[in-house]
């Protein structure tokens, strides 16, 4: 039980914290700031009674060091606040405007191409409100249930793929196995410290997106999600958060995500019909340089890439290209889903497609310089996994449009037709922009790194405890 005078000398720092608390209206940042003040009325008394003076009278000089409770309340208020990030609000929305600008202009050339328009329309309005919705999640519930969230993705990716049917509506599961980037990164945010056994559960993890990639089978998707992992796990083990000896580390989550990746072409999952074919295209070397220079099969199989190449070979800087000469009167299939960028560049120019690419790639710069600052490892992690997701789509849709047909095409994220891309897109850009509102103020909580050797015996932190205390009952 508390002396009188502790009690006392508690009760006034207690009182001077609860006044302050009542003036910050952002709960989340209630807890945080008042842990810092209160560090800061301890350091002060503790000076203070370094000077001599009584505990009392130390407690009370310290207390009225933070000055009238109310002021200094209203100041934490106003700097403690959610703070969005308008640059990346601005980019977002000029991206999903410029989208919709250009299924409306692609509309005279393809075929009901109002009502594909009106359909976009519809979607995009969805989105937002996806978007909008995700930006005001607390993002650290992840680090509750990190488990949770992984496990009840996959089961929901299963439901989804064995209840779609036909191989059609399968497709559908693409747009979920988007979401296990910023799942992975949760999870790895729940094994940290837990050494190689950690390491290597995030390792076996792996499988199971990567196992529905192949069911597809999208190669594009096994890219994705291989980049996204291995970029993840990478950027954990040099920052020390498994506290593994990191080349041995780093050698073993490479061989682990290849393996996984190629778990179906070594043998180790069995493959259905449709990822047996793939692998026939995958391992034939002509056919690979076929997709990387179309020109060696124009009519055949690099007639697409070839088809893309002479588009953009007769586009101007600014307005409608030339003539294509052979291929004049050659539609290009799939202009507003797959192949936005082409259609723009061939119809408007070189510009349009430029400036398009410059708002990507500034969208993509501030969110990496945004992920970089995050104080606390979840919000480093779930941001970049959002921003490899949105990374890994641009990328491997401007090899496409550039005619290299390696990797097909997803989405170009804002950008291209599809509702359920759009939708999947706009919740995770609405995540992202939930980490980096509130990313500021959230604490990594302590995960004890501690070996138990025996019942008196510990290991934790370099230091071994040996506990003599005995219990009796």
């Amino acid at each position: 039980m508390p002396e009188p005078e502790n009690l006392q000398q508690q009760n006034v720092a207690d009182a001077y914290l609860v006044a302050v608390r009542q003036q910050i209206r952002w709960k989340k940042a209630q807890a945080p700031v008042l842990r810092e003040l209160e560090n800061h009325i301890t350091d002060q008394k503790n000076a203070f009674l370094s000077q001599g003076l009584d505990e009392e009278t130390a407690t009370a000089r310290a207390v009225a060091e933070m000055g009238d409770p109310v002021t200094a309340g209203q100041q934490l208020d106003r700097n403690h606040r959610p703070q969005p990030d308008w640059q990346l609000l601005v980019l977002t929305a000029v991206l999903l405007l410029l989208g919709l600008f250009f299924q409306f202009l692609m509309g005279p050339d393809l075929y009901d191409g109002r009502e594909v328009f009106f359909r976009q329309l519809l979607w995009a309005g969805l989105s937002v409100l996806a978007m909008l919705a995700a930006y005001f999640l607390d993002f650290t519930i992840m680090a509750k249930y990190p488990k949770l969230f992984f496990g009840a993705l996959s089961v929901l990716t299963a439901v989804y793929y064995l209840g779609a049917g036909h191989s059609y509506f399968r497709m559908g599961t693409i747009y979920l196995l988007m979401f296990f980037p910023t799942a992975f990164a949760g999870l790895v945010y729940g094994m940290r410290n837990q050494g190689y056994k950690g390491l290597m559960l995030c390792g076996a993890a792996l499988l199971i997106p990567v196992w529905f990639a192949w069911l597809l089978p999208r190669i594009t998707v096994l890219l994705l999600l291989g980049v996204s992992f291995l970029v993840i796990l990478t950027a954990a083990l040099v920052k020390g958060w498994f506290n593994v000896r990191k080349p041995i580390a780093l050698f073993l989550i490479y061989i682990t995500t290849i393996t996984a990746v190629l778990a179906i072409p070594l043998g180790l999952i069995p493959a259905g019909v449709y990822a047996e074919r793939s692998l026939e295209v995958i391992l034939n070397p002509e056919l690979i340089q076929v997709m990387i220079n179309p020109a060696l099969d124009p009519s055949g199989f690099g007639y697409m890439g070839t088809l893309l190449r002479q588009h953009l070979l007769h586009s101007r800087f600014i307005g409608q290209g030339l003539p294509l000469g052979d291929y004049s009167g050659a539609l290009l299939p799939a202009a507003n889903t797959d192949f936005v960028l082409t259609y723009l560049t061939y119809h408007c120019g070189w510009l349009v497609m430029l400036a398009v690419l410059a708002l990507f790639f500034a969208f993509m710069v501030r969110a990496f310089l945004l992920c970089r600052r995050q104080k606390s490892v979840l919000g480093f992690l779930v941001s970049l996994a959002v921003i490899l997701t949105l990374a890994v789509q641009c990328l491997t849709y401007i090899l496409a449009n550039f005619g290299i047909l390696l990797f097909a095409p997803l989405s170009l994220p804002l950008l291209s037709y599809g509702g359920r891309g759009l939708l999947t897109n706009m919740f995770l850009i609405g995540f992202l922009l939930s980490v980096f509102r509130t990313g500021n103020l959230v604490k990594d909580e302590t995960v004890p790194a501690a070996v138990k050797i025996s019942r008196f015996i510990e290991y934790e932190n370099g230091r071994v405890i040996i506990n003599l205390k005995t219990h009796t009952s």
